[in-house]
């Protein structure tokens, strides 16, 4: 049976981002394919009844910045607070759906460090384009492209999902990046 870690997520979410660095060395050390799952946490909270984002809430925002400037000393990677958080992802998520399987994950990297690095505006489609190309920008608005963001997005909260990221083997579900050494434990030994 072939490993395969399905990894859903969204360039908005900043533990989707730290997963994004950690993701693919627990791919690789237990030799597992990678599945990149774009969609929308904002989909995946209206879904759920999560009413906002959990991180925004007031009296968890300044543990949360906290977190992240921790996270990225420990792992070693640069983080900057985006000043315009959230941002709407939709165009962002859109192209990213758009694109074959294997060209996914350069792209999610670039918006992801574009964004949690380079603070730039992942919602304006000129920046996008930059990034991944007019092409790509441009078919993001067709309906087929649409759909399947919707339909990954939905996929997630029937498998379980209720935020992002969230990682699947099989019908194993693992939420968040801070989970990752279970699913590297899963797959060495139960597969």
């Amino acid at each position: 049976m072939e490993k395969q870690i399905d990894f859903y997520f969204d360039v908005v979410s900043p533990y989707s981002y730290v997963a994004s660095k950690l993701i693919e060395d627990v791919a690789q050390r237990s030799n597992a394919q990678l599945q990149w799952k774009p969609l929308l946490l904002g989909g995946i909270f209206k879904a759920v009844g999560t009413p906002n984002a959990p991180g925004l809430t007031p009296v968890k925002k300044p543990y949360l910045l906290k977190d992240l400037e921790r996270l990225a000393k420990y792992y070693k990677f640069t983080l900057k607070m985006p000043a315009d958080f959230p941002v709407r992802t939709v165009l962002a998520m859109r192209v990213l759906s758009g694109l074959t399987p294997e060209k996914i994950p350069q792209a999610a990297h670039s918006l992801f460090d574009a964004y949690w690095v380079d603070n730039l505006d992942i919602a304006d489609p000129e920046v996008v384009a930059s990034l991944v190309g007019q092409d790509a920008v441009e078919q993001a608005g067709m309906h087929d492209i649409k759909k399947a963001l919707f339909q990954t997005t939905e996929e997630a909260v029937k498998r379980g999902a209720f935020g992002a990221p969230t990682f699947f083997v099989g019908d194993e579900m693992f939420f968040g990046h801070d989970r990752l050494y279970l699913l590297e434990e899963y797959l060495l030994t139960n597969l």
